[in-house]
């Protein structure tokens, strides 16, 4: 079953493939297909999305194809994920809820946020596999707790179109910001996989007790091993910003969320000075601003950045379009447009 759970579990091939066929959709414009016509997919979505959900159904729709939004709890029932007797609130257990969608669609979308409090359930993205075990059609991961593959190949795309190609050996730094409430790292970690991925020098800026996952970082580090370049890592909020190329500001939770919840507040809270500013962006090499969005601002960043000639995050923000285009194309074996819009790392056979 050609599930999209993560980018890391599928080949480099793939990858390239959708990353050009990105851009080629970006390149194209707002032209709309019948490339999917009879398809379906229906998006189920335990959490909140603005970007993910209309930028899904509106490529299955430019596609050809028909998309159903699911809000489990609200006008569905609630759905039990554990084994044993269902005795609690939850009205369908997920094999039964999956297991008929799959019969109903050609795809399912499913976004399921961290839990925040069982750091191995949400490592090995658990439920994510448990959602996907009982599918019957490809499922594609709209964000789980440790991934997100669609903001993923939207920002390599983004990079990509912004450098005309020319990614590799590039300075990129995800910097950690303060935020009120402790996010989930899935983001952070897919843009770190991305960017290593295309051969960038990746540079991860993180007071100490916000370190990401070991494995994410040791899987990063193969990528740009793979490529000449390398990612490091830096606890000074301010030396990262020097000659980068691009600035990546997520907001994450620390380790401590998972053991104590109060502690990792207090240390959260003493960093509030990891903003990104127009005096660090200066020290950048012409740097671009990048996030994934939604974004506090003069919290995470300032409004003289965000609103500055440096932010691509509103191309950040369209590539999510287009990057599902590519996606639904994987997903139902669709032609990918063959449009040679970079050099030999990017363009197809």
């Amino acid at each position: 079953m050609p599930h999209l759970l993560d980018w890391h579990l599928l080949d480099d091939a793939t990858w390239r493939r959708c990353l050009t066929a990105a851009v080629a959709h970006y390149r194209a414009g707002k032209t709309w297909t019948e490339a999917a016509r009879g398809k379906s997919i229906a998006l189920i979505f335990f959490n909140p999305s603005l970007r993910t959900r209309t930028s899904m159904e509106l490529a299955a729709v430019q596609l050809g194809a028909h998309a159903t939004t699911i809000t489990p709890g609200s006008g569905t029932w609630g759905f039990a994920w554990g084994e044993g007797v269902m005795d609690g609130d939850e009205a369908e257990h997920i094999r039964e809820a999956v297991g008929v969608l799959s019969r109903y669609y050609d795809a399912l979308g499913v976004r399921l946020f961290a839990s925040g409090t069982d750091y191995e359930q949400d490592r090995t993205d658990a439920l994510l596999h448990t959602f996907a075990r009982h599918a019957g059609v490809p499922v594609v991961n709209l964000e789980s707790a440790f991934y997100h593959p669609c903001q993923a190949l939207a920002d390599a795309a983004t990079l990509a179109t912004r450098f005309d190609g020319d990614v590799r050996g590039r300075r990129f730094v995800l910097t950690w910001a303060y935020h009120p409430k402790a996010l989930p790292m899935a983001v952070p970690n897919s843009a770190l996989l991305a960017a290593a991925r295309l051969g960038m020098h990746v540079t991860v800026a993180r007071p100490a007790g916000f370190e990401l996952d070991e494995g994410v970082m040791e899987t990063a580090r193969a990528y740009a091993a793979a490529h000449g370049t390398a990612v490091e890592e830096t606890d000074d909020p301010d030396a990262a910003y020097d000659g980068a190329e691009v600035i990546y500001a997520k907001a994450w939770g620390g380790r401590l969320r998972y053991t104590d919840p109060d502690a990792e507040a207090a240390l959260r809270a003493s960093h509030r000075g990891w903003r990104v500013t127009a005096e660090r962006m200066a020290r950048t090499r012409d740097g671009v601003f990048m996030h994934c969005l939604p974004v506090r601002r003069g919290v995470v960043v300032d409004d003289a950045v965000l609103d500055g000639p440096q932010a691509i995050h509103l191309l950040q923000a369209e590539f999510r379009l287009h990057a599902q285009k590519a996606i639904l194309e994987h997903l139902w074996g669709l032609p990918h447009p063959r449009l040679e819009v970079f050099g030999p790392a990017f363009v197809l056979d």
